[in-house]
């Protein structure tokens, strides 16, 4: 796995929270973009999430889904699960991966990586979804607490 230093920010992104069985990731991208199309909201960028895991759970996960979109905008719904904020991650190590990911692994490689090389990483993991001529490609990003010089 290589791992290298990176960071992204979207400052303007349509959220969506849930807490679901980890192999059910992808569900609510659905949900996402019809919400996007029904409020005529132009998508910016590519779909991504966060993970934490969630305490006693060993199948669930705490998902928040962001849909980057070119200005701050208030959703009207029946449910208070959607929101719009920025999001900004300066440090993180990074890696990619294509085809079919097993979230969970992914999350254990990058803890064991970080503590492999004493590095210090937030609970939860960021992973940007990239389709690009319908192959998938992963890129995980893992906040540090602090820059690695």
């Amino acid at each position: 796995m290589k791992v290298e230093q990176g960071g992204f920010q979207f400052d303007y992104c349509l959220t969506y929270k849930r807490t679901e069985k980890i192999d059910n990731w992808f569900l609510p991208f659905e949900d996402l973009e019809k919400i996007a199309i029904i409020n005529d909201i132009y998508q910016t960028g590519p779909i991504f999430f966060s993970i934490k895991e969630v305490a006693g759970e060993k199948q669930y996960r705490e998902f928040k889904y962001y849909l980057p979109i070119n200005e701050q905008v208030e959703v009207e719904t029946e449910q208070d699960l959607f929101g719009c904020e920025s999001v900004k991650v300066e440090y993180a190590l990074k890696t990619r991966d294509i085809g079919n990911v097993n979230l969970q692994e992914m999350q254990e490689e990058m803890l064991n990586y970080a503590n492999e090389n004493q590095l210090e990483i937030e609970s939860e993991l960021y992973c940007v979804f990239l389709d690009v001529y319908n192959d998938i490609i992963f890129d995980f990003y893992a906040p540090l607490r602090n820059e690695v010089k």
